[in-house]
């Protein structure tokens, strides 16, 4: 009975340790940078096609970012010269003479040398029309981490495994 008592107070003890550490997460070791402003704005209107972008961050970036621009009709922008200044990008854009919707996406690395990616979208009224072309959707946290869900979980799991096996051994040669 005692036995009993001691394994479920390991598994419950096991699983509490599994779920906390889940919840809590890494803490502020694994804080990336995070976009904090553009211009234009995210989802703002202009009369005209801006000729630069530019993408502010919460923390310094990498000199090696990457911006991409895709037009009305879903052609990707000829980007001119990308300049990354502290967390500061800023990309020159040639005017496209398209009216609609416009995305332009970031790849930078933060400081913790994690890549940080993202996208946002502005509205231009004038230029030619063109046939609108739907940007995909990004992907949700739980997509982008899936394979660390998955190495977790097995974590846990192996975990419990190996808490559990040298137990269930006493408990068999006590029988005997």
């Amino acid at each position: 009975m005692r036995n009993n008592l001691l394994l479920r107070g390991i598994v419950l003890g096991t699983v509490a340790l599994v779920l906390g550490t889940g919840l809590l997460g890494a803490g502020p070791a694994s804080a990336h940078a995070a976009l904090v402003g553009t211009d234009p704005e995210e989802g703002a209107t202009l009369a005209t096609a801006p000729s630069t972008i530019t993408f502010t961050f919460n923390e310094n970036v990498s000199r090696r970012a990457q911006v991409a621009v895709a037009a009305p009709d879903g052609t990707q922008v000829d980007v001119g010269r990308i300049r990354a200044v502290d967390n500061t990008v800023t990309a020159a854009v040639p005017d496209v003479d398209q009216r609609g919707t416009y995305s332009a996406s970031y790849r930078v690395i933060s400081a913790d040398g994690h890549p940080v990616t993202g996208t946002v979208t502005y509205d231009v009224t004038a230029g030619r029309s063109v046939k609108q072309v739907d940007t995909p959707a990004p992907e949700g946290f739980v997509h982008r981490h899936r394979s660390h869900f998955f190495w977790g979980i097995l974590a846990a799991v192996v975990a419990i495994v190996l808490l559990l096996a040298p137990l269930r051994r006493r408990e068999e040669a006590e029988e005997k």
